[in-house]
């Protein structure tokens, strides 16, 4: 059976090849923050309501109740993460009000799948116009977007492209922590750059084991100990 890779996959592996041979094994798991799935949740509770600030302060008290019943969260961590996000809303929310009509109406957690391209993914939202969102809770760099991100929103675009039967040609990413909606422009690089990582991930799923990038991100890394130990194995026999 072909393997099939996630555009998630290609993030993973955006940050280290290593994190999805790893994944694979079934020796790393990955888990969102109390951060990440306040964010996202508030972000898919957007409507075209004239009161956004009391719109999403309304909700993040009902997620403050709600998430624990529905995630393996930590109630510690949960409650900073709320006040944290109170005392931004005022901003988030008057930033958020230039963007609104990008935003919404929408559809969101939209699954796609491709057996032909051999990628599927989860899309965040999907925007009027056919336009793929993804939602990131971290920052946002000075300008554009973060180089997964563009990857990204070029995967989910080959996707709809061939379920719309159209080109994508643009893709938004979120920033709701500072309040911004970057647009990104797809170029053909971009879509090349998706299949040949899409064609990498299949041999790390089959079994090969990556080389560790010089820039791998190994501090606070959930795979450091086994990936360390992985690495003095293999210099014992080169």
């Amino acid at each position: 059976m072909p393997t099939n890779v996630r555009i998630s996959d290609i993030s993973l592996y955006l940050r280290c090849p290593r994190l999805v041979y790893f994944e694979t094994l079934g020796r790393m798991t990955r888990k969102s923050s109390a951060m990440q799935l306040l964010m996202r949740s508030l972000m898919l509770s957007l409507s075209q309501e004239s009161d956004l600030e009391s719109q999403l302060r309304e909700t993040l008290h009902r997620l403050e109740e709600e998430l624990p019943l529905v995630y393996e969260i930590e109630v510690a961590e949960l409650g900073p993460a709320c006040r944290e996000l109170e005392d931004k809303m005022a901003l988030i929310a008057q930033s958020l009000a230039g963007y609104i009509d990008y935003l919404v109406p929408f559809e969101p957690d939209v699954d796609l799948f491709s057996e032909r391209l051999g990628l599927s993914g989860r899309l965040d939202r999907l925007a009027p116009g056919v336009t793929p969102s993804l939602i990131r809770s971290g920052r946002a760099p000075e300008s554009g977007v973060w180089k997964r991100d563009r990857i990204a929103i070029a995967g989910y675009a080959l996707l709809l492209g061939e379920m719309h039967k159209t080109r994508i040609d643009h893709g938004l990413v979120e920033y709701p922590n500072f309040g911004l909606i970057r647009k990104v422009q797809i170029h053909s690089v971009d879509r090349v750059r998706v299949l040949r990582i899409r064609d990498r991930i299949k041999q790390i799923k089959e079994g090969r084991l990556p080389e560790r990038p010089n820039d791998a991100p190994c501090q606070r890394c959930l795979a450091l100990e086994i990936c360390e130990t992985r690495q003095t194995l293999a210099s014992r026999f080169f």
